[in-house]
């Protein structure tokens, strides 16, 4: 049975000003100039956080999918919602035979390269250590940058955590005074009805206010 080309292009639905004529020119370009021909073209319009799994016309593309095929893509980043799931579809392709070409990657995209064997599984197990390697220097990064905004800001003595929010601002202003004994020795019961709420509702308020300090 004859290996068939498939493209894949994706776009999201929070980007419309994307456009898949631009993915299907570059590939189609790319075909020509490399004397091949796409014998399909797949593509999806979904959200860009969608995992590639959960793509329905990826999902079949897939599939349809056999040893030796090849896969063209114009960014390698529409394989997946981030690097970890272009990571892992990339593993599982190479090791059902299927070669990946991506436009916007050295080596990756380079035709003859890719359709040698040898060359194309080290190139692709190149590619993925490397792109393990900055997922984790980025993941790294972020979670420096959370640190570092929590140390200013516990240096400039803010709370952190949740906000006392879902007490109404009278009620909050009123069950100091109620706690300062500005309301003499009346009770809660009392308290509550003087404010137009249930007991239950001044039990929840108070527990805000509380756990907020």
């Amino acid at each position: 049975m004859e290996n068939k080309i498939f493209a894949y292009m994706r776009i999201s639905t929070n980007h419309k000003n994307q456009k898949l004529d631009r993915q299907k020119q570059a590939i189609t370009e790319y075909s020509i100039n490399n004397g091949f021909g796409i014998d399909e073209f797949i593509s999806d319009i979904i959200t860009g956080g969608t995992k590639a799994e959960n793509r329905p016309n990826y999902h079949s593309m897939k599939k349809q999918l056999r040893n030796g095929d090849v896969l063209v893509v114009s960014d390698i980043d529409r394989l997946g919602r981030n690097a970890d799931d272009v990571i892992v579809e990339i593993k599982d392709l190479q090791s059902r035979g299927i070669r990946v070409v991506a436009l916007d990657v050295p080596f990756l995209n380079d035709w003859e390269k890719m359709n040698d064997d040898s060359l194309s599984k080290m190139i692709i197990d190149i590619f993925v250590t490397l792109k393990a390697h900055i997922a984790q220097q980025e993941k790294e990064k972020i979670h420096d940058r959370v640190m570092q905004g929590l140390d200013m800001a516990r240096a400039k003595g803010k709370k952190l955590g949740r906000p006392a929010t879902g007490v109404p601002k009278e009620f909050a202003r009123e069950y100091s005074k109620f706690q300062s004994g500005e309301y003499g020795s009346i009770t809660v019961v009392q308290f509550a009805k003087l404010q137009g709420i249930a007991v239950s509702t001044f039990y929840k308020y108070a527990g805000i206010l509380k756990a907020g300090r």
